[in-house]
């Protein structure tokens, strides 16, 4: 049977959080985590996107915020992507990811999560919530272009945010009554950096994406929003920055969050 971890203050309402994916941009959940576990603020349900099914792996995985950034900091470009950058191997990000998980499975961890990935040969949304967590977060990170779809039984998968990239309807489905969303990319849909292979499948994956944060934003009671344009989304540089701006976005908004949640 699960056990779940619970929050050290009262909340009457079940609560979910939605992580967007966004590249590297990612380690800004990692902040807006740290600013919920300052105030004591925990969460029934967590779903995720691309690098947001990492970070919220990780965190219903009790892994520590400051451990995710220690390990991000030792991650070289080349432990995930190929030198000519098309289908570089999945797996990479699972063996990534592995470092910290260890093998876990869904059932192993002490919040209820889900992973959000798209089924390119039928193309359907997939909600991964059981077997190897590590696995489910490659599929949910694998954009097409970069890296390989990952098969899971019949399935052939790529990443969420083909069809959802802020699951916040995933969260109510899950059970929760109220979602706090957070969307690194909101200024996405601005176009290529260069001409470069890479800014220009990024800049076509930000304007596919675009679209697909209808559903959630309109299942989030509150998004998160950090201001991450000037971070480039397939770069490891400026991790403590990234860090430190989803600190600074969630705890611009907690007053609003800890009003929505009926806390002092």
């Amino acid at each position: 049977m699960k056990k779940y971890s619970t929050s050290n203050v009262k909340i009457k309402r079940k609560v979910g959080l939605a992580l967007s994916g966004g590249g590297t941009r990612g380690l800004a959940h990692v902040g807006v985590i740290k600013a919920f576990n300052e105030e004591r603020i925990g969460f029934d349900y967590v779903a995720g996107t691309s690098v947001g099914s990492l970070i919220g792996a990780l965190y219903c995985a009790d892994v520590g915020m400051d451990a995710i950034v220690a390990e991000a900091k030792l991650v070289e470009r080349r432990e995930l992507l190929r030198r000519f950058l098309v289908n570089s191997d999945s797996a990479n990000i699972a063996r990534v990811a592995n470092r910290l998980l260890v093998d876990r499975t869904f059932e192993q961890l002490s919040i209820p999560f889900t992973a959000v990935a798209v089924d390119i040969l039928t193309g359907s949304e997939i909600l991964l919530s059981d077997g190897n967590v590590a696995q489910a977060v490659s599929a949910s990170c694998a954009v097409p272009g970069l890296f390989k779809p990952v098969r899971i039984g019949d399935r052939l998968l790529v990443d969420g945010g083909l069809l959802n990239n802020m699951p916040a309807d995933v969260c109510r489905a899950m059970g929760a009554q109220i979602v706090i969303g957070v969307d690194l990319n909101h200024n996405r849909g601005s176009g290529a950096r260069s001409e470069k292979l890479t800014d220009i499948v990024i800049a076509a994956w930000n304007i596919t994406t675009k679209s697909t944060m209808y559903k959630g934003l309109q299942n989030s009671d509150i998004v998160i929003e950090p201001e991450l344009g000037e971070y480039n989304r397939a770069r490891l540089d400026n991790i403590d920055e990234m860090v430190a701006e989803g600190y600074r976005a969630a705890k611009a908004q907690m007053p609003g969050i800890k009003k929505l949640l009926g806390l002092k």
